[in-house]
């Protein structure tokens, strides 16, 4: 009996100690607390600017990206941004010049892809404690993956490599619950520069716009 009656005991002190302990350690899972890690999921869309959009005119619908970042004090962060764009473009009627000096006449196909790794660092301004939008600043230092192809008829010319990149981002961050974790919508335009060169396109650039959720502990 008395083997019984001791675990019990110490099972009886240890809960009716646990909430006392839990409010001094931080109280509610929903009392807020500064975030120090926070993730995003974005779907971007894109458009290629100069000589990129002659040869990708139009908007890109199809972009993603995703971003872990870590707060190094109250108001920076620094992480890394993973994200993929794809543009193309049909034209019905091109002429151009052959390796061999003749021309072809023909339905033209453009197509471009770039995978992206980026270093990231965002400044976020404080509206106050009680408030729910937060503006943000942000640049990315890396490198891109960029694939680039022209087809006519069954002609096609294609070039990869690895390429420089840099993103100057502005944007704003909307939180819908705040505690020990924060849901957040935000919305943000960066400037994509890189150094890729294919075809008539040097240093393919584009405006991008990304539009996602993070989930932030």
């Amino acid at each position: 009996m008395n083997r019984v009656i001791a675990p019990v005991a110490l099972a009886s002190v240890l809960l009716a100690g646990w909430p006392a302990s839990a409010q001094q350690g931080g109280g509610s899972w929903a009392d807020y607390q500064p975030t120090k890690t926070l993730m995003t999921m974005g779907y971007q869309i894109s458009q290629p600017l100069g000589q990129f959009n002659d040869y990708v005119g139009g908007t890109s619908f199809r972009g993603l990206s995703f971003d872990w970042r870590s707060f190094l004090a109250k108001s920076f962060s620094a992480g890394v941004r993973f994200n993929w764009n794809r543009y193309n473009q049909d034209l019905l009627q091109v002429t151009q010049t052959t390796s061999t000096g003749g021309t072809v006449s023909g339905p033209t196909f453009h197509f471009a892809e770039q995978f992206a790794v980026q270093a990231i660092g965002h400044y976020y301004f404080d509206t106050g404690p009680d408030s729910f939008l937060f503006p943000f600043v942000g640049l990315g230092i890396g490198g891109t993956w960029f694939n680039a192809r022209q087809q006519t008829i069954d002609l096609v010319s294609s070039q990869n490599d690895f390429y420089f990149t840099t993103t100057p981002e502005l944007g704003l961050t909307l939180n819908l619950a705040r505690g020990h974790t924060t849901a957040s919508l935000y919305f943000s335009v960066l400037y994509a520069f890189t150094t890729a060169s294919f075809q008539n396109v040097g240093n393919a650039k584009a405006l991008t716009e990304t539009i996602g959720a993070s989930f932030s502990y």
